[in-house]
């Protein structure tokens, strides 16, 4: 017989089979004494010394002894515990009898484990797993990934994938190097504008930074996933100067740049008429510059260039609604009065120094230039002797003497204007009292001595004949213009200082070609003191702006370097573009005018060279027999050619650009109704001949002399 041993199962419950009401004895064949042996029943096996019937670790002195119902001596056990020691969800385990056949059979009471300790130690299991997996799928890769370019990745389709660092800046070099040698042709509405040389706007690959965006160090989850299932095309690197070309585009943009026209409401004569708005065309610089970065690395490189529509402030409507007031303007003079002194603008002169414009919120309104339409007139107002006066200068002995400038009174230009502006908008009286403020000159006597006025630098003269109509105009024209001086840069315009030669200012009607014959108009004679003018600026070196020949040759002027002008459609104008102020000193006598221009003086001197006539057309005779014709000599057209020379240290230092003059044949005209006899020269009146987009004042005048086949002396 052996031991059973030690249990390895928790101890029983030992009141877990007593009830709770009554308590437990224990049959008699189970009970013990210590002095006698309870008698085995019938059927029952002693057991053996030393061996308890109790379950293992229940000790027989825990139960009283007490009588069995047989009157033997037993052993009660005690009554049950209110709850069990182990609260626990107890499985049971049985002991065979089999395993020892001494050993009577037991019940074992084992608990459960938890089942959240269950759960947890399952996830942590598939958690561990997937991690394995994770890292195994990952981290192969990516090892044979490292220090390349991640496979699947272009360059502007140029495959650098699997590549090294090195190697993949040496393919991209291979494939666009010289790219910054191709021409990028500029596109506006599909067609080529202009041409950019990459390197003028210091374009070009930068290939390092390209390839650096590939990224060859360790990759991350996402790059080996994005290179496993797909490609990706990295774009190039432009790397450029901006200011070059900044330059460039704007370069481009005088090209292309069609600013939007204004519109406005001007006069021709004393009739107002619209100047319809226009839309323009600006290029976005700046989105052109970046469009031509982008479409640097296409092949072939052009660029659609972005444009915009730049709008006038105000459509044609709003002009459309102005002509009324534009009509009531002109309709009578103005009267400016300063106490006992008047001074009456007539409507040429207002119509010659007012415009209809549009303002910021496109409402179209009255711009009356107030101070250039009392130009002349002001000392009239206040008086010679509290006028205002600008410095300037005489010749004195042959030489320039500076006249003191002085501050005066004159007319308040910005309240006349306000005046002005009422009375067209408004109404009411034409009359305007106006108000007078102190003028300050605009050159001081400072400012005066450092223009350099110190020598003769051009000079001209003219013949006409004595007592004629038209020497009242000339002389009348160059007492305008005597004594101005035209600082450096500014441009002189005949017109702007004679303006429309009406009666008013002491013109006086003679001689003037109207379509192709003559007639009398006002202001003839002024085209020879245009003439004078010009060939004075020719020869001092200024910059010719503006100045057109007569139609048919006059004798008594240079060939090709003659000028006529017709209020206000066309002009004489030369500019200053020296760096010294140049002042017009005009004299005449009954016979002839001189133009001297002082300044100082920048070349040695300057000559004109003249060319051959050719092409040379003879007149036709025409016969008139209406009244107040005015025979015409005529006198055959030819081509010329005339270019300045400007002379430095005895050689031509340059030369200006040609000019070729073509004359037409002067027509010769035979009177059937007789005219005058001997007719004291020729001026031009053109006819209105349709819309005009400068201003008009009124009917203009170019005056030119009738050639002679043997000129009388003028």
């Amino acid at each position: 017989m052996r031991n059973a041993g030690a249990s390895i199962d928790p101890p029983p419950d030992p009141f877990a089979a007593v009830r709770p009401d009554s308590p437990v004895v224990l049959p008699a064949h189970r009970q013990y004494s210590k002095d006698s042996s309870p008698e085995r029943p019938a059927g029952r096996k002693k057991l053996p010394p030393g061996v308890s019937p109790l379950p293992p670790g229940v000790s027989p002195g825990i139960f009283p002894p007490t009588s069995s119902p047989g009157g033997q001596p037993g052993v009660t056990l005690p009554p049950p515990a209110p709850a069990q020691p182990w609260p626990m969800t107890a499985s049971v385990r049985v002991r065979r009898s089999g395993d020892d056949p001494k050993v009577e059979p037991s019940v074992v009471i084992v608990p459960e484990p938890p089942e959240s300790r269950n759960r947890l130690r399952l996830l942590l299991l598939l958690t561990g797993g997937l991690t394995f997996l994770f890292l195994l799928a990952y981290g192969i890769p990516a090892t044979y990934m490292w220090g390349r370019v991640l496979p699947g990745t272009y360059v502007a389709g140029v495959r650098i994938g699997g590549l090294t660092e090195t190697a993949a800046i040496d393919r991209v070099h291979q494939r666009f190097d010289g790219k910054d040698q191709q021409s990028l042709g500029l596109m506006l509405n599909g067609r080529r504008v202009a041409v950019l040389d990459p390197r003028d706007a210091g374009l070009t690959i930068d290939v390092e930074a390209t390839v650096a965006d590939a990224q060859t160090g360790f990759p991350t989850p996402f790059a080996v996933w994005q290179a496993l299932i797909g490609e990706r095309d990295l774009p190039l690197r432009v790397s450029l100067n901006p200011t070059k070309l900044a330059q460039r585009v704007r370069k481009v943009a005088k090209t292309i740049d069609r600013p939007a026209r204004e519109g406005s409401i001007v006069y021709r004569g004393t009739t107002p008429q619209i100047v319809p708005p226009k839309e323009g065309l600006v290029l976005d610089q700046r989105a052109a510059a970046e469009a031509i970065k982008r479409a640097f690395v296409e092949a072939p490189a052009s660029v659609s260039l972005p444009v915009s529509l730049a709008r006038p402030r105000a459509a044609k409507a709003a002009f459309d609604g102005t002509l009324t007031a534009a009509r009531r303007a002109v309709a009578a003079p103005i009267t400016l009065a300063n106490g006992g002194r008047h001074v009456r603008l007539t409507p040429p002169v207002i119509a010659a120094n007012l415009t209809f414009l549009a303002d910021d919120r496109g409402a179209v309104r009255p711009q009356f230039q107030a101070q250039k339409a009392v130009t002349g007139l002001e000392a009239r107002l206040v008086g010679v002797a509290e006028a205002p006066r600008e410095a300037g200068f005489v010749i004195d002995n042959g030489a320039p003497r500076l006249v003191h400038a002085r501050t005066g009174k004159g007319v308040d230009a910005t309240q006349l204007t306000a005046a002005v502006a009422k009375v067209i908008t408004g109404g009411g009286s034409r009359t305007i009292p106006v108000s007078l403020a102190v003028i300050q000159p605009s050159l001081t006597d400072e400012g005066a001595m450092k223009l350099g006025v110190k020598e003769k630098v051009g000079e001209f003269t003219t013949q006409f004949p004595c007592c004629a109509a038209r020497v009242t105009n000339i002389q009348k024209a160059a007492d305008l213009v005597d004594g101005l001086l035209v600082r450096p840069g500014q441009t002189f315009s005949l017109n702007e200082v004679i303006q429309d030669p009406d009666a008013a200012r002491g013109f006086v009607p003679a001689q003037a070609i109207e379509d192709d014959h003559l007639v009398v108009a006002m202001g003839g004679g002024i085209s020879q003191f245009a003439t004078t003018m010009y060939n004075a600026a020719f020869f001092a070196g200024l910059e010719d702006v503006e100045h057109t020949a007569n139609p048919f040759y006059v004798a008594r002027y240079p060939a090709g370097r003659d000028a006529a002008v017709s209020y206000p459609d066309q002009d004489l104008r030369w500019r200053n573009d020296t760096e010294y102020g140049v002042m017009i000193k005009v004299s005449y006598t009954g016979t002839s005018v001189t133009v001297d221009l002082w300044s100082t003086r920048k070349y040695d001197r300057i000559g004109a060279e003249t060319s051959g006539r050719s092409e040379v057309t003879q007149p036709d005779t025409n016969s008139d027999n209406a009244p107040g014709c005015i025979p015409m000599e005529g006198g055959p057209g030819f081509t010329v050619t005339v270019t300045r020379a400007f002379y430095m240290g005895g050689k031509v230092f340059k030369r200006d650009r040609p000019q070729t003059t073509v004359y037409q044949p002067q027509q010769k005209v035979v009177c059937d109704q007789g005219g005058p006899s001997t007719p004291d020269g020729t001026a031009r009146r053109d006819r209105p001949n349709g819309q005009d987009a400068g201003k008009v004042a009124s009917p203009g005048w170019t005056i030119e002399s009738t050639p002679q086949p043997t000129p009388p002396p003028r």
